[in-house]
């Protein structure tokens, strides 16, 4: 019986036996080509000066990890040299234009090979900071120095907690550069705000409307409900941005954060009640039915059983969503004009196109968008795999 079982058994052909494993090694090896290394490149690219990415894109950050040894000019306050906030003023000086007075109490170091000569590299070194009696690597009175003198401070001269924070100041210039200078901060605000509000939206009215069309007794209403659902899966904000336009323009909701909430909500709804009317549909009926016995309302029934029992995909919904209004470009770029309203990507984009000699920045802010995203897929993507499973299964 074993050999004829044996017998039985399917054969397994030559594409299964001998390409099969192959080719999916292959493809795995493909796509890790194509998406992570890019992805591992901007990492350590945003590490790099504009320098090092001009002369070699594919070199290892070096200058900006490289501090101890470095040497600094000191240079005279200048209009185009940009503060830290609050420093100025804690000194007692109230306008950049108070040269002497900040020649006095400020020693200015740029360094001579990270945007040289452009004075966009500088770090700022009180002079009650320094102990006296310190000595540049050439004999100089450190406390003491001045522009006119000519002469290179090393930073293993400076005291211990000086070159900390010029290290790490150094480290992360791109990051702090693109931060305030590309004023990304507005716009990390602006795509949360848009994120948080339209994914709780989208997952509170997919559900309702996945537990109406498939619980409720109005099978006409819940089959058209269904198609227009389904038409607008296969609509797009690219394919309207236009008609949107003119519409959020008419109701006066063009640069308003309620504007683009509105059709973020819009158009993240057809997914949300796909997924969530499959998923429910998989629910026993007799548990909204013992319900309605008890005297349960059904928004009571909806918010104590279904929203319970529906956590994958709302965990799902929420996750998907989120990740696609938070790398959306296009809308808020048309929709939004002030600086108020728009978001990080388009903060990103309009910051590279003033700064497009500072590769660096350019980097840094797109990793500043990207991380982010790459943080909460990690951490959901167990989740969103056992949602869009479980949504499977019980259809």
């Amino acid at each position: 019986m074993a050999k004829q079982i044996q017998g039985d058994a399917p054969k397994t052909s030559f594409f299964g036996r001998y390409l099969a494993k192959p080719l999916s090694y292959f493809i795995f090896i493909l796509w890790t080509v194509i998406t992570l290394i890019p992805l591992v490149w901007m990492l350590y690219s945003s590490f790099k000066t504009n320098e090092e990415l001009t002369k070699d894109i594919y070199s290892l950050p070096h200058d900006l990890l490289s501090v101890s040894e470095n040497y600094y000019d000191v240079v005279p306050p200048q209009t185009n040299i940009v503060y830290p906030t609050g420093l100025l003023e804690s000194l007692g000086i109230k306008s950049t234009k108070q040269r002497d007075e900040i020649n006095e109490k400020i020693i200015i170091l740029e360094s001579p090979t990270i945007g040289a000569h452009k004075r966009i590299m500088v770090h700022f070194v009180k002079r009650s900071d320094i102990p006296e009696g310190s000595l540049t690597f050439d004999g100089k009175d450190l406390k003491n120095i001045q522009p006119e003198d000519g002469v290179q401070v090393k930073c293993s001269d400076l005291p211990k907690s000086i070159q900390m924070k010029i290290g790490w100041n150094t480290i992360w210039w791109n990051f702090t550069s693109a931060w305030k200078r590309g004023e990304l901060g507005k716009g990390f605000i602006n795509s949360v705000i848009y994120t948080v509000a339209s994914t709780f939206l989208v997952v509170l009215l997919g559900l309702m409307l996945g537990y109406g069309t498939t619980k409720f007794k109005f099978k006409k209403i819940a089959a058209a409900v269904s198609a227009v659902i389904a038409l607008g899966y296969l609509l797009d904000i690219n394919q309207l941005i236009v008609p949107l336009f003119l519409m959020l323009t008419k109701l006066g909701l063009t640069d308003t954060h309620i504007g683009i909430i509105l059709v973020y909500t819009a158009f993240g709804l057809p997914m949300a009640v796909m997924l969530s009317s499959t998923y429910i549909k998989g629910l026993p009926d007799s548990l909204v039915e013992s319900a309605y016995i008890d005297g349960a309302t059904p928004f009571r029934t909806f918010m104590s059983i279904i929203v319970p029992m529906t956590v994958p995909v709302i965990v799902t919904i929420s996750i998907m969503t989120a990740l696609g209004i938070w790398n959306e470009f296009l809308l808020v770029l048309v929709m939004a004009s002030k600086e108020s309203t728009k978001s990080l990507p388009v903060g990103v984009f309009s910051f590279s196109s003033r700064t497009g000699i500072q590769l660096g920045w350019q980097i840094a802010a797109l990793v500043i968008a990207t991380v982010p995203v790459l943080v909460v897929y990690f951490i959901f993507q167990k989740k969103l795999a056992e949602g869009v499973a479980g949504g499977a299964i019980k259809e």
